[in-house]
């Protein structure tokens, strides 16, 4: 299963490191307009690792106010909260993918790896169907405007805009004969992924994307996926007080794009340790 193979990826990468505190988590502030752009909270460890996490999905953002409304985990490890992997409430498996997410920069970062800046893949034409599990429109529009098909699998579908060549699937089989499938790293969250990459058919179709899948790419990558891209961060003083002043973390991050050929898999990072 998806979240048990994540769960023991990331107790693996705990134990290989020195023990790690959590110092703060931010969370966005709460919302109620299911059509907002999609938003994330962030784990900082003290070692200075951050890892982003997925909160628009269901209750999960009101939960964690609730549930930690100053931010902090008195007494909690991370392993405690990567148990949260196994549980059925999103709101503690988001939390436990920004643990495996700050675990995971931490190895990378201990070990010397830096995941390679992400590069632009060759651009769509008219005529090839792609493939969107959630609504991407920052990517969409422009290939809609070049005479790309685009067919998205999305939970809110209201959130899908009205553009020439873009249409709904109802079903993530729709998505098998499309020539890429573009799908959202908040699958990590829900679970979805192992039923995306059933349906599609061919995993190697499947680029995975998102900041949610800023941590090691080990259990896609072996489930055949083509790709995972996230952000790596550098400096966490950048990106608290990016999140503290406007909200707006982007330049505070590196894009990157992970797949078997620039990824060494967890084994050689820990040997590097």
């Amino acid at each position: 299963m998806l979240h048990d193979d994540y769960r023991e990826l990331g107790a693996r990468v705990a134990e290989a490191l020195p023990p790690l505190a959590i110092q703060a988590m931010f969370l966005p502030p709460p919302f109620t307009d299911d059509t907002r752009d999609d938003c994330f909270g962030f784990l900082f460890l003290d070692d200075g690792s951050a890892g982003p996490f997925y909160v628009s999905l269901g209750d999960t953002l009101a939960a964690l106010h609730s549930r930690y409304p100053d931010g902090q985990f008195p007494g909690v490890s991370t392993a405690t909260l990567l148990e949260g992997f196994i549980s059925d409430n999103h709101a503690e498996r988001a939390l436990a993918l920004g643990a495996f997410n700050a675990l995971s920069q931490g190895l990378m970062r201990r070990a010397g790896y830096r995941p390679p800046p992400a590069s632009r893949d060759a651009e769509p034409g008219a005529g090839d169907i792609i493939g969107m599990v959630g609504f991407f429109g920052r990517l969409a529009r422009p290939w809609s405007e070049r005479g790309v098909r685009v067919k998205v699998l999305e939970m809110a579908p209201e959130r899908v805009a009205p553009l020439p060549g873009v249409s709904l699937a109802t079903d993530a089989a729709e998505l098998a004969g499309c020539d890429r499938v573009i799908c959202t790293s908040s699958t990590l969250v829900n679970g979805t992924l192992d039923d995306i990459i059933a349906a599609v058919g061919d995993p190697g179709k499947i680029e995975l994307v998102g900041p949610s899948g800023s941590g090691l790419p080990d259990v896609p990558l072996e489930r055949g996926v083509r790709s995972v891209g996230g952000m790596y961060f550098d400096d966490a003083k950048a990106l608290q007080a990016a999140l503290a002043s406007t909200g707006q973390w982007g330049k505070a991050g590196q894009k990157y794009v992970l797949d078997r050929n620039n990824y060494p898999l967890v084994d050689a990072l820990i040997r590097k340790l």
